[in-house]
């Protein structure tokens, strides 16, 4: 009786360490997407375009952003950040105001990141007024760390 008592015991423990550890699994990506945005913030704000984004993308990243450019390829990519935080982003600041994360399979996510900006400037040089935007990324674990693979930027529209 004993020791039917001590198996069972033993099998109930190693079920719930499976869920835990399951469970746990699952959340891993979660976690990691709102890791990835708040270091696409931390790289914004610092301005770091050449180092701080590009290890947050994908090689094949294809990305369009609030003024409807699309860019593929980190190259690309990185080099038109770069051009804009020299000029019209260079006091801009970004704040990821929500992160919402949808797991499609362990390897990749549809990200969506809600967002503020202030202190930027327009194509022409003038203060734009702060504003609000979401992003829609699709994400991927490439063994090491989850990526952008792909974005999608829009200003929030203002209800009149």
């Amino acid at each position: 009786m004993i020791h039917r008592t001590l198996v069972m015991a033993a099998m109930i423990t190693s079920l719930l360490l499976v869920s835990k550890s399951a469970l746990s699994q699952e959340a891993i990506p979660e976690e990691a997407n709102r890791a990835l945005a708040l270091a696409f913030e931390k790289a914004w704000n610092r301005h770091d375009m050449e180092v701080g984004l590009r290890k947050l993308l994908t090689v094949d990243v294809d990305w369009v952003n609030v003024d409807g450019y699309r860019g593929t390829g980190i190259e690309p990519v990185v080099q038109g950040h770069v051009r804009v935080h020299a000029t019209k982003f260079k006091d801009g600041v970004f704040t990821v105001n929500g992160v919402n994360v949808a797991v499609l399979n362990p390897q990749v996510a549809i990200v969506h990141v809600t967002w503020g900006m202030r202190g930027d400037r327009n194509d022409d040089g003038t203060s734009r007024q702060p504003r609000e935007g979401l992003f829609t990324w699709v994400t991927v674990d490439d063994g090491k760390a989850w990526k952008i693979r792909a974005s999608h930027n829009s200003n929030k529209s203002v209800v009149r």
